[in-house]
């Protein structure tokens, strides 16, 4: 039972900490392998650092909290992986392939943005450190604004 700000900040944050893990060590690393455009590729690959780096702050954020760290399974975000998967099978065309991958990536950072966005409110609320919760949702920020305009390039 989620019963007070901080069972459900914990709740949250061990969801996050299962989507940048489950992004760092199977979804993206799958990803960079089936997208070919140079700008898209480039946009990832750099993301997968970042990512591994996002699931290692959440990691001292629950310690932060007096708590250990644990993941807890996304449903919404393991459904847009599978959806992701789903739908890139349909595609033939190469560049039309790349255009849903970042389609996909982007919806994925809009998720993770507002995950990021509930954290910080709550953990201003628990008066929780949110200095490690402020660069990870900078760095989705950024890697959204990058997979956008790639998906412009891609699309036009």
């Amino acid at each position: 039972m989620l019963s007070n700000p901080r069972d459900l900040f914990l709740r949250l944050l061990g969801e996050q900490l299962w989507v940048e893990r489950t992004l760092a060590f199977e979804v993206l690393p799958k990803l960079l392998l089936a997208v070919e455009a140079e700008g898209l590729h480039a946009a990832l690959s750099e993301h997968l650092e970042q990512t591994k780096e996002q699931a290692t702050r959440l990691e001292a954020v629950f310690r932060a909290a007096g708590a250990e760290p644990s993941s807890n399974l996304s449903p919404p975000a393991e459904r847009l992986a599978q959806h992701h998967d789903e739908v890139a099978e349909q595609i033939p065309n190469r560049r039309l392939a790349d255009v849903w991958h970042a389609t996909a990536a982007a919806t994925t950072e809009h998720m993770e943005l507002a995950a990021y966005d509930a954290l910080l409110a709550l953990a201003g609320a628990l008066d929780l450190p949110r200095d490690e919760l402020e660069r990870s949702r900078r760095e989705e920020a950024e890697a959204l604004e990058r997979v956008e305009a790639e998906l412009r390039k891609l699309a036009s």
